[in-house]
């Protein structure tokens, strides 16, 4: 159980750096102050930090997540791939919302086109490499599941009886 409470450190940070990005960003120094010459607000430029770090936490929670499930053996090995995958695909398409609500002052409606399929394609990307990595270990996920389902269904039979 100890080693898996550093997940418990990479939480609380993930969770204080939203707040703290939400709260300085709407803060009326934040929002009244501008960036150089441009329309983008310091409160923006806040967030836009306090949200980015957090997905990128998030990445490294789900990266260092797979490390030790791959580290551990047995049947959780097979769920490292997918892990990482998963949280790789939601981190991507977090980071489009974090992302445009940042640019949108700068991007030139024939400029956000190409951003917008730069992420379809990196979601896609994402989601594709998620199903071929359930499909890959599927008959471990299933053998797994039926030692459980079989090892739950013995116990209760045991305890009938």
């Amino acid at each position: 159980m100890t080693k898996w409470l550093w997940m418990g450190k990479y939480l609380i940070v993930i969770v204080v750096a939203l707040v703290l990005g939400s709260v300085l960003g709407d803060l009326e120094p934040f929002r009244s102050a501008t960036v150089g010459h441009s329309r983008l607000s310091a409160g923006a430029l806040v967030q836009f930090i306090a949200q980015g770090g957090a997905l990128a936490l998030l990445w490294l929670l789900g990266w260092r997540n797979s490390v030790q499930l791959r580290g551990n053996g047995g049947r959780t090995r097979h769920l490292s791939m997918a892990s990482f995958a998963l949280v790789s695909l939601i981190v991507i398409a977090s980071f489009y919302g974090v992302l445009l609500r940042f640019l949108s002052p700068f991007l030139a409606p024939d400029v956000k086109v190409y951003l917008d399929w730069a992420f379809i394609a990196a979601i896609f990307g994402a989601a594709a490499w998620l199903l071929w990595a359930l499909f890959v270990h599927s008959e471990a996920f299933l053998m797994a599941l039926g030692r459980n389902s079989g090892s739950a269904a013995s116990k209760g039979s045991r305890e009938t009886a």
